[in-house]
């Protein structure tokens, strides 16, 4: 034997049903993309981090480019020049993902890793170019890593 259900009643059930449903898909949704999306010191971080990395990498560029001198290494384009326009590919990309930081300082962090790539062309002493890189890694390091 069917039971009677009232159309009133089919109609409270449904708009219960429905709004059981939103609110379970609303937290579930609020709980995976809150959990996707980086946070704000998540984002500082990486920032920081990748750009204490470049500094490293340039400053260290000074080992290669003695070796260059020497003759005992890779040449001043492969073992200098290449590596430093990859850095400075790579300190743009982290720069573009820090928009607190001005314009002026991502000039200036961009000129000095220029400069040094410039010194590296003109094949200046070592210890000019130990300056350059010195310089390059701190103004990296003042700008994007307190």
């Amino acid at each position: 034997m069917a039971l009677y259900v009232s159309k009133a009643r089919r109609a409270r059930r449904t708009t219960v049903i429905c709004v059981v449903v939103a609110i379970v898909a609303g937290a579930l949704g609020w709980a995976i993309g809150h959990n996707q999306v980086p946070s704000v010191d998540e984002r500082v971080a990486s920032v920081r981090t990748d750009a204490d990395r470049i500094a490293t990498d340039i400053s260290r560029l000074d080992i290669e480019y003695q070796q260059a001198l020497a003759g005992t290494g890779d040449s001043v384009a492969a073992g200098v020049l290449t590596p430093l326009h990859d850095e400075q590919t790579a300190l743009q990309h982290t720069m573009d993902r820090a928009p607190w930081l001005a314009a002026a300082r991502r000039s200036a962090m961009l000129d000095s890793v220029v400069a040094a790539e410039q010194a590296a062309r003109d094949h200046v002493t070592l210890e000019q170019f130990r300056v350059r890189l010195t310089a390059a890694a701190k103004l990296i390091r003042t700008n994007l890593v307190p």
